[in-house]
């Protein structure tokens, strides 16, 4: 399981909840464990962001949908099956009123404006209605007559109310995005749409597909909205169902989504909820609360189901969430009809201070409040991520980069390092500028006073002296390749130049080179750790795909009738990848060097050193075999089937072989306790 439930906690709860007469059960302790991200978007524990306070089972709900606390601290609940609004009074704990209507027959969505308007969204009535704060019906607003609203389903699911009056629906089946009516009920528009997302099959049948092959396949839709949510400043919010991409959207005016700090999103999202400080609360069907920062970091994540147990902060079913003016969580549980509430702690106080210190710019108070969430937990990636911001606008980049590290945040570390490779830059720019100059007039007095030129000469001998080596010549022949491929690819057919001991020592540098790109890039640029690396797994599969191209490319063409023989078929690769390790190289060095916003330089460096790689091999096959490309293409193409064929082969082998070993191993097991007993 994902999250663990501290389950002797929860049965004493639950004890205590069947021994007291009261409405009210108060937990005292958490009933599930709360996370958060870790720096490499793992989770891990952190201390409880919440706990269970009141579970109000006496209102006699069924199948509550939706939540909604108005500026007075009242909670309305959507209680559907039983066709009504319960209003409800969090600081009495009492029932401030009940809206029923003749015209209500499946209330799933509820809304409260600023001057106390309710408005409710009804399915089974295709309607939504408009009450006034004593319960009186003032409107009741059907389907739009609007020939743009055209054969759109019209089954409101929830509904909310900006500031301007205009109506925001999320109906059941709607694909065009979220309704917009006016206050009268008039057909504005579509606010915002999910886009559609193709898999990869359905990217390939767009590829190959005639148009009329594409009309027989399924409707290709985007997923609908399954909730959303206005805030104080008028900002709209919308929840997806369905997708780890964009479940939670904070749309502008044009309906775009300004969260653009991609997160952990649940894919069963079924409503949210905004404070005054821009936090954002949603609920996951399964039982979970996520909490998100105003611009999208997941901050915390709690609870969990309890299908078949009743325990206070765990739900059959979660389907909506609200939170009070005192930063209470209010849930309700969609199955068993009850409410939950949830009190912060100490801890999330701390931290959502120190986030409201930062966005009201005390950058010095949020430093220190976030200072104090290190104490409790060293660990902490939002306060790294915090400490690093405060210092970042104080100018103390380097001790910001040290936070972004801990905290693996490459953006802001890469916009500090900008500031401290500046100033770098600065105070070194005339040093670098004189060792260049020092050197350009080295070489230029070299090549005016050496007349004899001595210097060259040496320098030659020395170059020549190294060729003398066999094997040196034959690593070094590499170099000669990338210049001219067809003519050195030759030599090494006519066997001329290169050997397999040479190739075999630029196997083994590319390897190397290959583990330092993976493991040794600079911060911005690492994103995988060498502890989270199978070695044996890499080494076993690189030597097993050099070995299996190098004999299937052999066998097929010599049945092709290629002049290569099985060494030279060694060789062509290993000679052909120089200008990708070149690449590699110097993105390894680069890396360290450059900003985020400077990747596609890397991006480039890396794509001319593989292009021009493959090109080589390309060459270095239709020369040493003596094709034509034609023929280089078919030997490649077959190559790569066999390659496929005898992977299969030797995967059915070896499962094949750890059944028979695992059934040995049990016969000689039972064999040996027969024997002893």
């Amino acid at each position: 399981m994902r999250k663990c439930i501290k389950v002797m906690i929860g049965l004493l709860i639950t004890l205590a909840v069947a021994g007291i007469p009261s409405r009210f059960v108060s937990a005292s302790q958490a009933t599930s464990y709360t996370y958060t991200l870790d720096e490499d978007g793992y989770w891990t524990r952190t201390q409880d962001a919440y706990l269970p306070d009141k579970t109000i089972t006496d209102l006699g709900l069924a199948a509550p949908e939706d939540l909604y606390i108005d500026k007075d601290n009242m909670l309305f609940i959507a209680d559907s099956l039983n066709r009504r609004i319960v209003k409800y009074s969090i600081d009495t704990g009492e029932i401030a009123g009940i809206l029923e209507n003749e015209n209500l027959k499946n209330p799933r969505g509820v809304f409260v404006t600023g001057a106390g308007d309710i408005f409710v969204a009804d399915p089974s009535a295709k309607m939504v209605f408009r009450f006034d704060r004593d319960f009186n019906l003032l409107q009741s607003i059907g389907r739009p007559t609007a020939p743009s609203f055209a054969d759109t389903p019209f089954e409101p699911l929830r509904v909310a109310v900006d500031h301007g009056g205009n109506i925001y629906i999320v109906g059941e089946g709607v694909y065009n995005g979220i309704i917009q009516l006016s206050g009268t009920g008039d057909f504005l528009g579509y606010f915002a749409v999910n886009k559609t997302r193709l898999s990869f099959v359905q990217a390939i049948q767009n590829a190959i597909f005639t148009r009329a092959q594409l009309e027989n396949l399924v409707a290709r839709v985007p997923t609908t909205f399954s909730n959303l949510f206005i805030d104080d400043k008028g900002i709209v919010y919308s929840t997806t169902m369905g997708t780890h991409t964009d479940a939670v959207k904070k749309h502008n005016t044009a309906g775009g989504n300004m969260l653009k700090l991609q997160t952990y999103q649940s894919d069963s999202l079924t409503d949210l909820y905004v404070d005054s400080e821009g936090i954002i609360y949603a609920s996951v069907h399964e039982g979970y609360i996520e909490v998100f920062s105003a611009s999208g970091e997941l901050i915390f994540e709690f609870g969990s189901n309890a299908f078949d147990m009743d325990v206070s902060g765990l739900y059959s079913s979660l389907p909506t969430i609200a939170v009070d003016h005192n930063g209470n969580i209010w849930t309700a549980d969609g199955d068993k009809g009850y409410l939950q509430s949830f009190q912060p702690t100490d801890y999330a106080l701390m931290v959502y201070g120190a986030m409201e210190l930062y966005e009201q710019g005390r950058y010095e108070e949020a430093l220190e409040q976030w200072t104090e969430v290190l104490k409790l937990n060293q660990m902490s990636v939002l306060a790294h991520n915090g400490v690093g911001k405060a210092y970042l606008h104080a100018g103390r980049y380097e001790e910001a980069m040290e936070h972004f590290k801990v905290a693996g945040n490459r953006e802001y570390y890469s916009e500090a390092f900008w500031e401290v490779r500046n100033t770098w830059i600065q105070a070194k720019l005339p040093v670098v500028t004189g060792i260049l100059a020092s050197l350009w007039l080295l070489s230029f007095l070299i090549k005016k006073f050496d007349k004899k030129r001595i210097v060259r000469k040496a320098k030659k001998r020395f170059i020549h002296k190294l060729f003398t080596v066999p094997v040196v010549k034959d690593v070094l022949f590499a170099c000669k390749i990338p210049r001219h491929p067809i003519d050195q690819y030759y030599n090494l057919r006519v066997s001329r130049s290169g050997s397999v001991a040479g190739a075999s020592i630029l196997y083994l540098l590319f390897f190397i080179l290959f583990m330092a790109y993976q493991t040794g890039k600079g911060f911005i640029y690492q994103f995988k750790d060498i502890e989270d690396m199978d070695i044996n797994a890499i080494v076993i599969g690189f030597a097993a795909i050099l070995a299996l191209f190098v004999i299937c490319n052999y066998l097929v063409t010599s049945i092709k009738d290629g002049d290569g023989s099985l060494g030279q078929v060694y060789m062509i690769p290993a000679y052909g990848v120089l200008p990708a390790m070149v690449s590699m190289a110097i993105v390894i060095v680069m890396s360290y060097v450059l900003t985020y916003n400077e990747a596609f330089l890397l991006t480039i460096i890396m794509a001319i050193g593989i292009v021009w790689s493959i090109i080589n091999i390309f060459l270095g096959l239709q020369t040493v075999h003596d094709y034509t490309m034609k023929e280089t293409l078919l030997s490649l193409v077959i190559t790569f089937v066999f390659f496929i064929i005898v992977t299969i082969i030797t995967l059915i082998i070896i499962i094949m072989w750890e059944q028979l070993w695992q059934f040995l191993k049990s016969i000689g097991t039972e064999a040996t306790r027969n024997v002893l007993h």
